[in-house]
């Protein structure tokens, strides 16, 4: 079978997918390379149809996201890459202070409506710039809270069967920035919360967006924590006391301002990033005894 078969293929499934996409633009990171074959999908339908033509002719898939946590490598992903938007998108309010959530609606935009429903309890999400699909993943979240402890229900589309089905969360387990979601299609999630004044929670909420504007490089491009806080330590501290904040390579760096964030400060390569990742990883190991794991996920070729 040959790229034009499966292509033709996915086109007549898919009108609007993309061949040979670039990736780098779709990343909070501005780096990497293209997919093969790039698709918004913005319902169950839509996703169907090209899991179908992915698993005919034999190919891997990826579910993007907004492209916070991950580096794309330079030569780029094979197969299909998925990012949902449409139906996705939505926010739902239920009875019994509950919310359901798509997996493409943005974390800051869903804390924020639910402060303005008078909604408390995931106040301290609002600074984390993924999609509430990806969040599930990796059960995102701060010193204060995680996405995990909210979670009632997650609804998922089967890979094989193609048949969407709610995972309950007896059958859930999250635990520090993981979960049992990550080789499953997430399309979205209920979320428990608990009745509040609109005002307090709408002040709660802008203190944690002032404390991220004030500690984080938000404006520059990066994808958040780079390395996961090792138990009892703070990965931030560690890379600190090895002298490396403000360290680069190529166009990668050390953020000057938080010692866990790597930026693309200079038209970085991925290379250059993971190059980065090694030798803050070598340094906190020689200086400290710790191993760093990282956060941010890697995805692509070399």
């Amino acid at each position: 079978m040959t790229p034009a078969d499966w292509r033709a293929d996915m086109k007549a499934a898919c009108p609007h997918a993309r061949f040979d996409e670039p990736l780098a633009p779709k990343t909070t990171f501005k780096i990497g390379g293209p997919a093969d074959c790039y698709i918004e999908a913005g319902n169950v339908v839509e996703l169907e149809a090209l899991l179908h033509v992915a698993a005919l002719h034999g190919l891997p898939f990826l579910i993007l996201g907004w492209g916070s946590n991950v580096l794309v490598a330079d030569g780029g992903v094979r197969g299909v890459v998925v990012r949902l938007c449409g139906e996705f998108e939505r926010i739902d309010f239920l009875e019994d202070h509950r919310v359901r959530a798509g997996a493409a609606a943005r974390v800051p935009q869903l804390v924020v409506a639910c402060a303005e429903r008078g909604l408390s309890g995931d106040e301290s999400l609002v600074g984390i710039p993924g999609t509430v699909g990806g969040a599930l993943v990796m059960n995102a979240g701060t010193r204060d809270g995680e996405i995990g402890a909210l979670v009632r229900e997650v609804r998922i589309l089967d890979a094989q069967s193609l048949k969407v089905r709610q995972m309950p969360v007896e059958d859930l387990r999250f635990s520090y920035r993981a979960s049992n979601l990550s080789r499953r299609i997430v399309l979205g999630c209920v979320l428990q919360l608990k009745p509040g004044d609109k005002g307090s929670i709408m002040s709660l909420v802008q203190r944690y967006q002032q404390k991220r504007l004030q500690t984080q490089p938000i404006h520059t491009y990066n994808v958040g924590s780079t390395f996961k806080n090792p138990p009892g330590r703070f990965a931030a501290q560690l890379i600190e006391e090895a002298g490396l904040k403000g360290f680069s390579v190529g166009g990668a760096r050390i953020s000057p301002m938080h010692a866990n964030f790597i930026e693309n400060f200079s038209g970085a390569k991925a290379a250059e990033v993971l190059a980065l990742v090694r030798l803050v990883q070598d340094k906190v190991r020689s200086a400290a005894g710790v191993e760093l794991e990282l956060e941010m996920k890697v995805i692509g070729e070399a």
